[in-house]
């Protein structure tokens, strides 16, 4: 995934020592749900649906340490406002890029019992289940109640509860997800080029391959180039600190499915077939051949190294490039006052001067060749194509956010040493866990849900929208981000970096995946 390697991916800030950094993170419910309220509390009453949560009048605190900056960061705040409000607990929220990387650390201090319960937060947001599994098998976490695991399973496909479980054991909680199979695109750039959404695997290769030939830069009777070549296909940004290479893991899952299908990806995914397979070999280098082409990407690979993946949405933008592969999420990484639409909506009518209605423009169009005018801040997103139209729907890959309990801030004596009231750890959980909580967050904007409990016409966003309605589906064939349920050292490590690699063309296809495969465990 990754947004927030939640929904998304973001630069990583300085990592300080585990111990240090998990400080500055932090800081049993009533039997009743919070489905089990009184139906004559007024309407007009706030905390009424919420009185089942419990009443902490002397205040209780709960430490809860998530990947969340940024926008993101203060919708997460806002969600819980009215409920600490009702409750009198103080929700402590500390975000913090370096998240997943001081949690691996500390899952290796805490073998050689370096990790103290007053270092660890009461609770963790972890988009990665591959790092879940981790935490668990390491007993770094509590199994969660049985009212989480309750809402868990009225709410979500038994897909997502499997994700968080081990051996049975329910120990994450899936709260936020994003389908991660989406292109990012502006309607304006494409309406005015005269380019069409693809359908196709082959269509986006052709549309790709259309685009370089399209901005290439003229040339004089001579044959010299007379200006630098316009706008490229692709915006690819690979640079996020220490997650560097992210982007290209999701590349190559993407591609994998795509062009090889659910058996193909599923069988690498789970290491029933080396990581350097054939399969994954010929998928990354269809990969190569998509993005790494002369003109595909601004600076080519050496060049996308180097941009941040916030700088390729800024690139989207402001016209230089015409398609980025990121998350349903990514919106939270784009400029306030970005509108996201349906591609045939008003907005992209305004910005080209064209009737979307059927009516004859009212401005002339630019020609391909001419690099794309500022987007106007409309953007919009579909679906990767598969390598041919399937009627049923083509499978879309898919991140998460899992809650979990760090076991440090569980047990008869730590919780009561540390000033944290067990019985208020379980009511934030079973909040963050129940539909209510999940359309309040969605509702503020940047995520989708596969809650089915969501009501997902009342999101804002579009894209935000679809892929909700894409999650809840039943007929929806989804698949887990492979690198994110692998094994957080060989996934979000050495993949990453040996990908990383690859894009500036110091390991091919070939080496750059039997490294991974060498990391694995035995």
């Amino acid at each position: 995934m990754r947004p927030s390697r939640s929904a998304l991916r973001r630069s990583a800030a300085h990592l300080a020592p585990a111990a240090a950094a998990l400080l500055l993170l932090t800081g049993g419910l009533a039997a009743c749900s919070a489905d089990d309220t009184d139906p004559t509390a007024s309407a007009t009453d706030p905390c009424a649906a919420l009185t089942a949560y419990g009443d902490f009048p002397d205040g209780a605190t709960v430490t809860i340490a998530t990947a969340f900056t940024g926008t993101e960061a203060e919708r997460f705040d806002a969600s819980v406002e009215q409920f600490e409000e009702c409750t009198g607990i103080d929700i402590v929220h500390s975000g913090s890029d370096a998240l997943e990387t001081v949690l691996r650390q500390t899952l290796e201090e805490s073998g050689a019992g370096e990790a103290t319960s007053t270092d660890l937060p009461d609770l963790a947001v972890v988009p990665q289940p591959g790092l879940v599994r981790d935490l668990a098998r390491a007993d770094a976490l509590t199994a969660l109640p049985d009212a989480v695991g309750a809402n868990v399973e009225l709410g979500w496909d038994r897909s997502w509860m499997d994700a968080g479980s081990v051996d049975g054991v329910l120990y994450a909680a899936p709260l936020m997800a994003s389908v991660k199979s989406f292109i990012w695109y502006s309607p304006v750039a494409f309406e005015q080029a005269g380019y069409e959404v693809s359908t196709t695997w082959d269509e986006l290769v052709a549309l790709t391959e259309q685009i370089v030939a399209d901005q290439a830069a003229p040339a004089d009777a001579d044959g010299a180039e007379t200006s630098d070549p316009g706008a490229t296909p692709w915006c690819l940004g690979v640079s996020d600190g220490d997650s560097t290479g992210w982007t290209v893991s999701d590349w190559l899952e993407e591609t994998l499915l795509a062009t090889r299908g659910v058996g193909a990806y599923d069988a690498w995914a789970g290491h029933r077939v080396a990581l350097d397979d054939a399969s994954a070999v010929s998928a990354l280098d269809a990969v190569g051949d998509l993005l790494l082409a002369d003109g595909s990407v601004a600076g080519g690979g050496e060049g996308a190294v180097k941009t941040t993946v916030e700088e390729a949405g800024q690139q989207l933008l402001d016209g230089s490039c015409y398609m980025l592969h990121a998350s349903s999420g990514y919106e939270n990484l784009l400029p306030a006052g970005t509108e996201v639409v349906t591609a045939d909506s008003a907005a992209v009518g305004a910005a080209t001067g064209t009737d979307t209605t059927g009516g004859a423009a009212s401005t002339a169009q630019a020609t391909a060749s001419e690099a794309p005018a500022a987007t106007g801040g409309v953007v919009s997103a579909f679906l990767v194509p598969g390598v041919a139209d399937d009627d049923a729907g083509a499978p879309v890959i898919v991140g998460g956010d899992f809650l979990v309990r760090i076991a440090a801030s569980d047990g008869d004596g730590a919780d009561e040493e540390d000033g944290t009231d067990p019985d208020a750890v379980e009511a934030v959980m079973t909040y963050l866990t129940s539909a209510a909580w999940a359309q309040t967050r969605v509702e503020l904007g940047g995520v989708a849900t596969a809650n089915r409990g969501v009501n997902a016409s009342a999101m804002s966003s579009d894209v935000s929208r679809r892929a909700t309605e894409l999650l809840q589906s039943r007929q929806s064939v989804i698949r887990f981000d492979a690198s994110d349920s692998m094994p957080a050292g060989v996934g979000t490590d050495v993949l990453w970096s040996a990908l990383t690699q690859w894009t500036t063309g110091e390991l091919d296809s070939k080496q750059a995946l039997a490294q991974a495969e060498a990391a694995w465990p035995e």
